[in-house]
């Protein structure tokens, strides 16, 4: 089973860490993060874990991160912000283009899905039009006012997140 966990702060790289420390205390009950390894393409993992898999992932002031117990994990998160014109053209497959809806929220809809598929494979996310959404893996896709996140995982995605006030992450 995969859960989602996300808090927002000033600044999501900071807090992307204690919210995974925070989120394995909550669901797998582990007092303290146990050795993180990180695959030769840069993905983390936890070596001594059979069974256990996370992804991380930040942007502005909102971090994600995922826990499954079902197969590898990805999870992203952006900031929903204007970029310069062709870039949706230069990212995006003819598929993808052909299903975009012009706008920044749904360009961004569409790259969460690319980059967490990625993370789930530790696969390359360039030359990025190469890579299709939505992926063949169980996903899901979450939106807020000013933000686009998505979750690649092995079974069943979760329906929402669970969002941990960034106070919290400090307490315990």
């Amino acid at each position: 089973m995969t859960a989602v966990y996300g808090t927002r702060g000033e600044d999501g790289r900071t807090l992307a860490w204690p919210l995974l420390a925070w989120a394995v205390r909550d669901r797998w009950s582990w007092r303290t993060l146990p050795l993180v390894e990180r695959s030769p393409r840069g993905k983390p993992f936890f070596p001594g874990e059979a069974g256990r898999w996370f992804s991380l992932s930040h942007s502005g002031g909102i971090a994600l991160c995922a826990l499954s117990e079902d197969g590898p994990v990805g999870v992203d998160v952006e900031l929903v912000r204007p970029r310069r014109a062709g870039l949706p053209t230069y990212v995006l497959s003819p598929a993808e283009l052909a299903r975009f809806d012009g706008g920044w929220e749904d360009f961004y809809r569409l790259w969460t899905l690319k980059e967490s598929w990625c993370k789930r494979e530790d696969a390359p996310l360039f030359p990025p039009r190469q890579v299709e959404t939505p992926p063949p893996c169980p996903h899901g896709s979450w939106a807020g006012g000013d933000w686009r996140g998505a979750v690649c995982c092995s079974g069943p995605p979760p329906g929402e997140i669970r969002w941990v006030e960034a106070g919290h992450l400090k307490e315990s």
